[in-house]
């Protein structure tokens, strides 16, 4: 088997899951927002709308850097990096987790804490096969 095939499976699903719902996001948020103008039922302006296309934006890059980034671990410096951001992807998205708790729900919850899970063995998987 070669080398970091594991990491680099791993990698990629996690970055396509990411793209996905980056994209699946932005098109709800599209379509509850020109809904909401369309019925009338938006009380002003929104002033939302720029930040909701930069968090779009950084899940999209989050997303690529997660599978792409896994085809570069041949090199060392790379493999560092990469080993650095999935770890504290996990650890931000754990953090994450526990300020949400009861917020969100328990689905909701509990898939945040499953894509904590998903970086951090991506991270073990990086740092093991090395």
């Amino acid at each position: 088997m070669e080398k970091y095939t594991v990491s680099k499976t791993i990698g990629l699903v996690a970055g396509i899951i990411f793209i996905l719902s980056a994209l699946g996001f932005g098109g709800l948020y599209m379509l509850g927002t020109s809904l909401g103008k369309a019925l009338g039922s938006q009380t002003g302006p929104s002033v939302d709308v720029p930040f909701m296309f930069v968090v779009l934006m950084y899940i999209l890059l989050i997303g690529f850097i997660t599978g792409l980034g896994s085809l570069g671990l041949k090199r060392k410096a790379w493999r560092s990096g990469y080993f650095v951001f999935c770890w504290s992807m996990g650890l931000l998205l754990l953090i994450v987790f526990f300020n949400s708790i009861g917020a969100l729900g328990k689905a909701i919850e509990f898939l945040i804490l499953c894509v904590s899970g998903v970086y951090f063995l991506l991270g073990y998987f990086v740092k093991k096969e090395e």
